[in-house]
């Protein structure tokens, strides 16, 4: 990192004032819990119960907000959620972890800068479990606190906090980098990679501000430091593959390019997204290509099923676009989205 091209010491919200609610917000839940706890209800439930009844209008925006701003906006996006079921847990000692979700991505695009969601849950355990002797337990009996569960989500590993805190602050970067004040950013960014040096979408958000300071050197250096990561993501090696079209290294770009099309990533969601943007782009064999990876990867992810055979039709391709939909038919469960497929499947043979 070169810190001497960035404002110093510029503030971050600390983890304490992360988790910190109102005396009026702590007592509104406190009274509600103690209620609870006197009808039977264990600790985690009745934590589940408070969300359940005090933010059932809760307006799912994508911004990170803190435990206080969550509560009192009643919005946020999922981490905002984690955050304030942390705050909740913490003030009655409730034990708790989180889990990275793979699952259908949502963009934000602000000019040439595409923003992709991932997913976070809280899970909030039992206390009342004792392990007994001689048995194996994969998981601690836990309540999952997550408002976004949908079909076709992929549990994926769990989190720690200062894992998660670190995702808090490369949330809070990226919407920094945004809006263009690009010291804000890089104090987030850095943050989050002192809380967790395997935290790439961090070091892709310092490489990105290193460019965006004309330092190209040190950005690529810190591309290469992500990409010997163990947990590195497309979305760097797409951003290292623009900085050196962007320098004319057409051949590198290519090998970082072949090398993205051979990456073991086993996350569907992520070449669905690859997909998608290239179809964004008109880059329609490309488009193709991932779409198809996506379906052998994980055939149950309806989307891409039907987005295909929306790049097969721009192509004039109706033969391909009917086997596609055709392919898809076994996977749909919900009646109304298997009579949408059939429909469009019975015009489309009716028009060849």
């Amino acid at each position: 990192m070169n810190a001497s091209l960035f404002t110093p010491n510029n503030p971050v919200v600390s983890e304490a004032d992360l988790y910190t609610l109102t005396e009026q917000q702590q007592e509104e839940f406190l009274n509600f819990y103690r209620q609870q706890i006197v009808k039977g209800y264990l600790p985690h439930e009745a934590v589940k119960r408070f969300l359940e009844s005090n933010l059932s209008k809760f307006t799912y925006y994508g911004k990170t907000y803190t435990a206080t701003e969550a509560m009192s906006k009643n919005s946020g996006n999922c981490m905002s959620l984690a955050i304030l079921t942390t705050a909740f847990s913490r003030l009655v000692g409730v034990e708790m972890d989180y889990r990275k979700m793979h699952s259908l991505p949502i963009y934000e695009k602000h000019g040439n800068v595409i923003l992709s969601s991932s997913h976070v849950q809280s899970l909030l355990y039992d206390p009342s479990f004792v392990a007994e002797a001689d048995y194996f337990y994969i998981h601690r009996p836990a309540i999952v606190i997550d408002y976004l569960p949908q079909e076709g989500n992929i549990r994926s590993k769990l989190v720690n906090s200062n894992k998660f805190l670190a995702m808090y602050y490369v949330n809070k970067g990226a919407e920094l980098y945004i809006k263009k004040d690009f010291d804000s950013a890089f104090a987030y960014a850095k943050h989050a990679y002192s809380l967790d040096q395997n935290n790439v979408s961090s070091i892709n958000l310092l490489a990105l501000l290193h460019k965006k300071k004309g330092d190209v050197e040190s950005a690529e250096s810190l591309y290469l430091a992500a990409m010997a990561s163990t947990d590195v993501n497309i979305s760097v090696l797409d951003n290292y593959v623009n900085l050196l079209q962007q320098q004319g290294r057409l051949k590198q770009a290519e090998d970082i390019k072949f090398r993205i099309e051979n990456i073991y990533d086993p996350n569907p969601y992520h070449w669905l997204e690859k997909a998608q943007l290239a179809r964004y782009n008109n880059d329609y064999s490309d488009a193709e290509r991932f779409y198809r990876k996506v379906i052998k990867l994980a055939p149950y992810v309806k989307q891409a099923y039907f987005e295909l055979h929306e790049v097969y039709l721009l192509q004039d391709k109706k033969q391909q676009a009917i086997s596609t939909l055709e392919q898809s038919l076994m996977w749909l469960h919900e009646p109304q989205q298997k009579r949408k497929y059939k429909k469009q499947l019975y015009q489309l043979s009716a028009a060849t």
